[in-house]
Order: structure tokens, then C-alpha cells, then sequence
């Protein structure tokens, strides 16, 4: 931590006063004893002692990568604007529960956390909520260097593979799907427009938008772009897919085998009807050539098109993104299931 009170509850910041080593210090929020650290190799900051019983365990235990973004986030913007704090302490409703945001630019009510470690989606969840009712913006960057692995890249176009934990945190605006991130390593503010590639989990056409940090401002002005680069799949990637599903599990317990068993399809005469790759697949959890394969089944034992939205409707499940509300997940489901219904229409006879 870089904020620490002293006996008499005077504020010192390590990143800009001067702090006297043996002067006794304590923790804003659990009044616990914290220790003055500086050295050549690391950077000047509060450590609580041991034992210490901090209720926020983050607090307790950042790492240094974690403490260098603060720092450089908090003197760029300090250059910037007039009135910005490192580790801003609000309150979050009626129950006076309080919160650390790890960067807040007081002029314009904006603040920044920081993300590298992986946190439940509860909890990132619950501190959304918290900025919200603090009537404070929030933006999330989350650490690209550890969650973001480039497969390759051309033309400005980039194909990538991200982990789980970016889930929590993909947008989606206008048909657009994206997200932003720190590049800690070079100081560098991303903002990556994804597209669904192939059928497997989390890899992802992109075009990635790097601000170095004297570049960086908020509000962001970015630009989504109109294009669909989202990836065709053809016949030989599904096959590809089904013979890991069998690899995988080749029993009755595997879903989208039985569901091929059940339809008597044979696996190397897959319609290509299924696995129609769309943009949205992207934010959703059910696979591709699971939720597809089923709705085939379902439109050609003619059902409904109100029968059929109500069975997907329990069938495409979403995945978790503090982004992305119910309401949205509506309308991007039904964007999905027209999308894939006329398709339907259009080739099965």
C-alpha cells in the first residue's frame, strides 16, 4: 500500500511525502500496524506487520507488479489533473462498507482497478456495484500481459488465446465485443475489438489499440469498428472438434456426441448447417456446435418458432460479464437465434 495514517490520523502517501522510517504508522482501514519500506530495488510503500488481521486481503498482499501500475498511473494523471489520489477510500452505501480504488481522478469522479490476480466473479461483481452506488465511473483494466497470449499476427489483425478470467469482462455495444487492459511491462493502455475464430474455447480474432501512457486520457475515445472479421468454419473443423470431443469423452455422458447420436448423423457427414460461427459466440458459454446441432434437431422435428425460441432459451447459456445484463443477454440471444433461425429457413429442406 502506498497511503498510511499516522498516531495522530495524518495522511501520508510513500509516493509523495517524505516518511520517516521510525515513525509508527497504521492502516487506513484496519488500524493495524504497517511498516515503512524502502530499498534500491523496490519501490517505497506500506507493508502491514505480520499477523495482521486486514479484512482486505489485497491490501495485504500486492504484488510489486501490482504496486508499480498504481504508482504510474497515479503521477501520470497527476500531471493531468488537479485533484487525484493513489488508494481512494469511499464509502458504498448505508451500511458505511467501504472500498480502495487503486487510482481515482477526483475532477471527473473516474477511477481505475487494476487487475492481475484472479479474483471470483462475485466479488468483482459486488465491487462494480459498490462505484455504482458511490455515484463514481469505473474502469477496469486487467493485466494483458498475463491473460493474453498472441497466437499470431498480420496486416494488423492478431489472433489470440485469453484466459477465463477475461470473460468477466468483455462488453458488448452496438454488435461490438471488446475490452481493455494494462500493459504493464511497457506502460501501455490496450483496448482489444474480438471477433469469434474457431471452435475452441477463447481464441479470438482481434484488432488491439496500444496508447503508451502519456497518450493515455479519459474519457476514452475509441473507436469500434464496423467490420466482421469473425472466422468461417468449415467442415473439416468440425470434424477436427468431434474427434477431441471423442478423445475427450467418447461416452453417452458427452453431450454434443449424443447429440450427433440421437439425430443418427454420422460424424464424418456433419451438415453444415452446423457450426455457423457467429460473433456473439464469443459471450456465450453453451458451444457452438452443441447449441446449433440441437436446434436443427429441434426445427426439423418442426417445431415452433415460439417453441423453439423458448427450448434455446434454456439451452444458450451466457457467460458471467459485469459488462452484460440480463436485459442484454436478451437481445443478444434473440439476435443470435434470428440470425441462426433464417439461416435454417434458407438451407434445411
Amino acid at each position: 500500500m502506498y497511503v498510511a495514517y499516522d498516531s495522530e490520523d495524518e495522511v501520508f502517501n510513500a509516493l509523495d511525502n517524505d516518511i520517516e522510517k521510525n515513525k509508527e504508522y497504521h492502516c487506513p482501514i484496519c488500524g493495524g500496524k504497517v511498516i515503512f519500506k524502502k530499498g534500491v530495488k523496490i519501490q517505497s510503500h506500506f507493508a502491514h506487520a505480520k499477523n495482521c488481521s486486514c479484512e482486505f486481503e489485497t491490501y495485504k498482499k500486492e504484488s510489486s507488479e501490482h504496486l508499480e501500475a498504481k504508482k504510474d498511473l497515479y503521477e501520470h494523471f497527476r500531471k493531468k489533473y488537479r485533484n487525484v489520489e493513489v488508494e481512494h477510500i469511499f464509502k458504498t452505501g448505508e451500511k458505511n462498507d467501504i472500498q480502495i480504488a487503486d487510482v481515482f481522478i477526483k475532477d471527473n469522479s473516474i477511477a481505475f482497478e487494476y487487475q492481475r490476480s484472479v479474483i471470483p466473479f462475485e466479488l468483482i461483481k459486488a465491487r462494480t456495484k459498490g462505484y455504482m452506488k458511490a455515484g463514481l465511473k469505473l474502469i477496469w483494466l486487467i493485466d494483458t500481459n498475463k491473460f493474453i497470449k498472441e497466437l499470431k499476427s498480420y496486416d494488423g489483425i492478431s489472433y489470440i488465446r485469453y484466459a477465463p478470467f477475461v470473460d468477466n469482462f468483455l462488453n458488448y455495444y452496438q454488435g461490438k465485443v471488446f475490452f481493455y487492459g494494462w500493459d504493464n511491462i511497457n506502460k501501455k493502455f490496450e483496448f482489444y475489438q474480438i471477433w469469434a475464430h474457431n471452435l475452441k474455447k477463447r481464441n479470438a480474432v482481434c484488432i488491439k489499440t496500444s496508447l503508451s501512457i502519456d497518450e493515455f486520457d479519459v474519457p476514452l475515445d475509441l473507436k469500434l469498428l464496423d467490420k466482421d472479421l469473425t472466422s468461417k468454419i468449415y467442415p473439416s473443423d468440425v470434424e477436427n472438434y468431434v474427434y477431441e470431443q471423442i478423445k475427450y469423452d467418447k461416452t453417452v455422458k458427452n453431450k454434443v456426441l449424443s447429440m450427433f447420436y440421437n439425430q443418427h448423423i454420422e460424424l464424418n457427414n456433419i451438415p453444415e448447417i452446423i457450426g455457423v460461427n457467429m460473433l456473439e459466440q464469443v459471450l456465450i458459454r453453451t458451444p457452438l456446435i452443441y447449441w446449433q446441432g440441437l436446434m436443427y434437431r429441434f426445427y426439423n422435428e418442426g417445431k415452433s418458432y415460439s417453441e423453439l425460441i423458448r427450448i434455446m432459451s434454456n439451452i444458450i447459456e451466457f457467460k458471467d460479464s459485469i459488462y452484460i445484463n440480463n436485459v442484454q443477454q436478451g437481445e443478444i440471444f434473440l439476435k443470435v437465434f434470428k440470425e441462426y433461425y433464417a439461416l435454417l429457413v434458407e438451407n434445411v429442406k
